[in-house]
């Protein structure tokens, strides 16, 4: 991936007192890397308000701004992204 990819933030679809969960993930900078991460997101049904993609060397950075779902969706979100073959790490928080 030459250059860094921006959906933008759509976040004037809700209200800014809305809580919003940040993911950001680490891969391996293949070619279907960002696919990967956005199918588990497709899957789990989040509202996705922002996304930004960047190389890092050999790896991908990726940042996912979603809606809150609560903790247990946000853990197994978690679990699932970590579980993408080309995956190296996944952090979450707060908005």
């Amino acid at each position: 991936m030459g250059a860094a990819v921006s959906l933008g933030d759509v976040g004037d679809l809700k209200s800014e007192d809305e809580k919003r969960r940040l993911f950001f993930v680490t891969a391996e900078d293949t070619p279907d890397a960002l696919m990967r991460v956005l199918g588990v997101a497709s899957v789990q049904q989040v509202r996705l308000r922002a996304l930004t993609a960047r190389p890092e060397g050999a790896a991908i950075s990726i940042r996912l701004e979603i809606d809150d779902q609560g903790d247990d969706r946000a853990q197994i979100l978690a679990a699932r992204l970590s579980s993408v073959p080309v995956v190296r790490g996944v952090g979450h928080g707060w908005r």
